[in-house]
């Protein structure tokens, strides 16, 4: 563990460089959030590495003054999601609604600790541990965990999750956040000392600064991903004349049968760009390509299931047919739109 200890000082170094350079080198709200984020984490880390070492005892007025920094992991990373979403969005005073917990926070809990001394702190969190501290330890990693939850609640109501790249790397960020915060969580709850959080910050810093990183490294990288997936570049005659092509293509059953039918051989058939096709899908139809073709493709195969003349026909040839090249796949699609398996579907109609 002490190990670790050393690499968590040397990320302390990093992190405080990355924040800056991604906060100078930027100003857009995407790396300002990401950025902020870093450097919170980064305040945690230093608090971490004072708290458990000798150095509380020599300096022991600034015990517990960074202590409330984690309620501000969940909204910088919140907003930052927002940004690389709609990089059009501007700063809105609601956004400070998000600060109220790390407030009151401060206020209620904190600010009676900051009135006593650095040594009576000190006593105080010593003697009171499991009575005060505990319940505020379990307070900070709610908040955490929320926070997580709540990224991964709007990729699933957007449908952003490994839609694009875009959606890979907000998906990437919101899982690690959450397993992070699972595991602080964990720690909470069944660590002997605060020294055994070592882990926690050592997994967690390595892959916050690596993503910093990349970011501070290749800072066009989420200003491509927004232009290329989130802002939307294509006019509204543009969306409704690909919207038509698509609807159109799709009514022929030739296209929707063909099993070697991909994104780009449909974008050459319509004669329209891969991610300008991909954006309507998601802006006009709220799906991916895929999707939509396995949901064409099921609305054929009820259409062979419910006629008598085909009942000799297997469920695998029915599923070559429609243009799937396996079982596995079609029972699958099958029983996401239609909602049971094609073998009952099938016993249904004949009852």
């Amino acid at each position: 563990m002490e190990v670790l200890r050393y690499f968590i000082g040397l990320y302390c170094f990093i992190g405080v460089f990355i924040a800056g350079g991604l906060f100078f080198k930027n100003r857009r709200g995407a790396n300002l959030t990401i950025s902020a984020f870093i450097l919170f984490f980064t305040l945690e880390l230093i608090d971490f590495l004072y708290t458990t070492s000798n150095v509380v005892l020599i300096y022991p007025e600034y015990f517990l003054f960074i202590y409330p920094i984690c309620f501000l992991f969940g909204p910088a990373l919140w907003l930052h999601f927002q940004f690389v979403i709609n990089p059009a969005r501007k700063w809105k005073l609601l956004d400070l609604l998000h600060l109220i917990p790390f407030v009151l926070f401060v206020v209620f809990a904190m600010l009676p600790l900051y009135s006593l001394t650095g040594d009576e702190r000190l006593a105080f969190t010593r003697e009171n541990f499991m009575n005060h501290m505990m319940p505020l330890n379990y307070l900070r990693t709610s908040h955490v965990a929320f926070y997580g939850l709540a990224m991964i609640y709007i990729l699933v109501r957007k449908k952003l999750f490994f839609e694009n790249k875009s959606g890979i790397y907000l998906t990437v960020i919101a899982i690690i956040y959450l397993l992070t915060a699972v595991l602080q969580s964990y720690l909470t709850a069944f660590a002997d000392s605060f020294r055994q959080f070592s882990l926690y910050f050592f997994l967690a810093s390595t892959i916050t600064l690596i993503a910093g990183i990349v970011l501070y490294r290749y800072p066009e990288i989420l200003q491509k991903l927004q232009q290329k997936y989130f802002n939307s570049s294509l006019k509204p005659v543009d969306v409704k004349r690909i919207s038509t092509k698509i609807n159109e293509a799709f009514k022929n059953e030739m296209i929707v049968r063909d099993n070697q039918l991909n994104l780009t051989k449909f974008c050459d058939i319509i004669e329209e760009k891969p991610h300008h096709v991909s954006q309507t899908f998601s802006e006009i139809f709220r799906t991916s390509f895929s999707s939509y073709l396995n949901k064409n493709r099921i609305k054929l195969a009820k259409i062979l299931l419910e006629n008598p003349e085909k009942d000799n026909l297997k469920i695998l040839a029915i599923a070559f047919e429609c243009g799937f090249n396996n079982n596995v796949s079609f029972n699958k699609a099958f029983v996401k739109y239609a909602g049971i398996t094609p073998g009952k579907y099938r016993k249904e109609r004949k009852i």
